[in-house]
């Protein structure tokens, strides 16, 4: 059976990573319950820097010695979401720009997924020009921008290309 974090315990991560001005973005506990490893993965609109993770990191060794939940975990990782993560708040998006996204979003009754290149986001919603799998000579092959409210957006991944 998979261990499962209790809601007060994630919780107080939350409250623990808003003092440090990071959001949780994904936990992660692995391992046994006589063996348990936590990962957090934190963001902020400006990105990660080793001395929040620090932060955090010492805040929690603290906590430990009061919390005994958190005092039975062996390990706990503290780092940026990684581009594996799909982005979860619009504030993610801006720094992303540029950048290919694999987009799964809703178009009315059906669901869609392509890979896109991220031209603009907002508070509201990310523009997105589709990446062209045929390149046409044709002057009317310019650029369709697709315009995406981010509460249609179901999965948003960074795409990294090698």
């Amino acid at each position: 059976m998979a261990l499962q974090l209790p809601s007060e315990i994630k919780t107080l991560l939350e409250d623990i990573c808003t003092t440090f001005g990071a959001t949780l973005i994904d936990t992660v506990l692995r391992g046994t319950k006589e063996l348990m490893m936590l990962e957090l993965y934190i963001d902020t609109p400006e990105g990660i820097t080793l001395d929040i993770c620090e932060k955090i990191n010492r805040r929690l060794l603290e906590v430990s010695e009061t919390n005994e939940f958190i005092n039975a975990i062996r390990s706990i990782e503290v780092s940026s979401p990684g581009a594996e993560r799909s982005l979860q708040y619009h504030w993610q998006y801006p720094r992303n720009i540029g950048r290919i996204l694999e987009i799964t979003y809703a178009q009315g009754d059906t669901q869609n997924t392509g890979l896109f290149t991220l031209v603009e986001a907002n508070s509201e919603f990310c523009s997105v020009k589709e990446k062209n799998k045929s390149k046409r000579k044709s002057s009317e092959n310019e650029d369709t921008i697709l315009t995406i409210p981010y509460n249609k957006i179901q999965k948003a991944i960074v795409v990294l290309l090698m």
